[in-house]
């Protein structure tokens, strides 16, 4: 199995957060009917999804931390392609996007937000190569 990156375990984390939440619902409104031991099941499987939730935030900070070296690397590539080539693009519109890309990048660094930074990158080099 490949190894997920960390914006697919982010999105697996807020989709069982999502889980977490419904079940936590379903248990509230039926709350008054329920057994004791289908409460209790109920709200240890709730809580169990919950702290899969939370570790599968922590694992994909830990990941995107891991791929800081790519990134760099990424954008040390991307760098060099448009600094020796971009001024002789002749087709104006993939220039002001570019520009924008760059722009884009720019942002999410100074959000501080790993995986806007991961996708703005993803984004630019597909304008890039498009």
């Amino acid at each position: 199995m490949p190894r997920l990156t960390s914006k697919q375990i982010n999105e697996l984390a807020n989709r069982f957060l999502a889980l977490a939440q419904s079940i936590g619902d379903y248990r509230m409104k039926h709350f008054d009917t329920l057994t004791r031991a289908q409460n209790r099941k109920i709200r240890e499987s709730h809580r169990r999804i919950l702290i899969y939730s939370d570790d599968l935030f922590t694992m994909s900070a830990t990941l995107v931390m891991a791929d800081v070296e790519d990134s760099l690397a990424r954008i040390a590539n991307i760098t060099e392609k448009i600094t020796s080539t971009y001024k002789n693009l002749q087709n104006v519109q993939k220039a002001i996007n570019i520009a924008a890309g760059v722009v884009t990048v720019g942002a999410s660094i100074f959000s501080r937000s790993p995986l806007a930074i991961l996708d703005a990158l993803g984004k630019l080099e597909k304008t890039w190569d498009a």
